[in-house]
């Protein structure tokens, strides 16, 4: 059997963002407009608080975990009113997160390179672009190169800013170990796809993607589909079918995943391909 690429309907693209961790990592990474208020050292002349911009990020942060159609206009409102705030970093970081769970890929990308202007360290913002790059980008666009490149340069620095991120005093290490693997898992699943639909290196994307599902507090039904995917293609027959069987439990990828259990089985039991486990 030979698998083919699968290329997602919109539906499809949420579902490798189970919740959102700004609160989390980016504060605790202080990228550049998302720090929060620290004491000036002494002597120095304290920064004067802009009550109006303060009570509107708090509305911006209580939008958050939500729906996406509800997070959008308050921080698209908070950035028209208060573009120079220290804040408008990360409420581009979140309104990154909310464009993709929306579905416009246009101002997702363009929210996301606004975060990153701003903080090129901004992890939340880093994993996300790396898995949804190439998963939206198509091979037909002019600068589908650049953009697989761009997105595995992503991956990569979301890998070498895990180990020194430092975690709140507010959150607990259980908590901020999920949500650290939680990036983790997007980047290896941007990495992944990458070594599967452009390089066809279909033993790194087995790598990568089978980090993705391990990492994953939920894991993605699509990685499970990609790992079904680079399993057939390196004829790992079995693996192939344990993947897909994952995938088929449940989500709106179920009936694909089904066929493909099927194939790879009639693949085995006929002998047309000798897997290698």
């Amino acid at each position: 059997m030979t698998a083919k690429f699968f290329r997602f309907p919109a539906v499809f693209l949420g579902l490798a963002i189970a919740f959102s961790f700004g609160a989390i990592l980016s504060t605790a990474s202080q990228p550049a407009g998302y720090a929060q208020d620290k004491d000036k050292e002494k002597g120095e002349k304290k920064e004067k608080v802009n009550k109006a911009e303060e009570a509107a990020y708090k509305n911006v942060l209580a939008a958050q975990g939500g729906d996406p159609a509800t997070i959008i206009p308050v921080s698209e409102d908070f950035i028209g009113k208060f573009p120079t705030s220290k804040y408008v970093g990360g409420v581009y970081g979140m309104l990154t997160t909310a464009y993709y769970s929306t579905g416009n890929t246009d101002k997702m990308f363009a929210a996301g390179a606004k975060a990153l202007e701003l903080d090129p360290d901004n992890v939340d913002v880093l994993a996300l672009l790396s898995m949804a790059i190439p998963r939206r980008v198509k091979p037909a666009m002019p600068d589908y190169a650049q953009q697989m490149q761009k997105a595995e340069v992503y991956a990569h620095h979301t890998i070498e800013l895990m180990p020194s991120l430092p975690k709140p005093t507010t959150v607990d290490d259980a908590t901020f170990e999920k949500a650290k693997n939680d990036k983790l898992a997007l980047a290896h699943s941007g990495l992944g796809l990458i070594d599967l639909n452009v390089k066809k290196n279909y033993e790194d994307a087995r790598t990568e993607l089978t980090q993705a599902v391990q990492l994953a507090t939920s894991p993605d039904a699509v990685d499970y589909y990609l790992l079904g995917n680079a399993d057939a293609q390196a004829s790992y027959l079995n693996g192939a079918v344990a993947a897909y069987q994952k995938c088929a439990d449940s989500g709106p990828l179920t009936t694909a995943c089904k066929a493909r259990v099927e194939a790879v089985k009639k693949d085995i039991a006929s002998g047309t391909k000798l897997s290698r486990d």
